[in-house]
């Protein structure tokens, strides 16, 4: 994914913290929870995004791979009303309230957490309100 900004209520955030993912909870566990993502979000760099309704505050990692290296957090991004560029099948996501899944949404975080990091990466299905046990989420578009 290209280098880019995000900004929510107007604010560029950058910390280099670490925030523990589950902290706000919305809704109930993906697993539980029907629908589908919608509504074009914008378009960023060149690629088009759908809106998801995410009920937790989450890690934003570097890969959705297997691999540890690919693990590391590199930001944090908040519940609420975000966009995604698009999903993919990889490593189990942590599990939310229940929820189990090994489907990441590509997207960037609203704030940076790993110095020198883009921000850009992968956010876990656990998290969007829209999904199921161990299927992609609904309306997004596979990468």
């Amino acid at each position: 994914m290209p280098t880019a900004t995000k900004s929510r209520f107007g604010l560029a955030l950058l910390a280099t913290g670490a925030v523990v993912a589950g902290t706000l909870a919305l809704a109930p566990p993906a697993g539980a929870a029907g629908g589908s993502c919608s509504g074009p979000g914008p378009t960023v760099n060149g690629y088009a995004t759908v809106y998801c309704d995410t009920y937790v505050t989450a890690s934003v990692t570097q890969g959705s791979t297997p691999y540890e290296g690919d693990s590391r957090e590199v930001g944090i991004l908040y519940a609420g009303h975000n966009w995604f560029v698009c999903q993919i099948k990889g490593r189990e996501n942590p599990v939310i309230q229940g929820a189990h899944n090994n489907w990441w949404l590509e997207t960037l975080a609203d704030v940076v957490t790993r110095p020198g990091a883009s921000g850009w990466g992968s956010f876990p299905a656990t998290a969007v309100v829209q999904g199921g046990d161990w299927e992609p989420v609904p309306g997004v578009p596979i990468c």
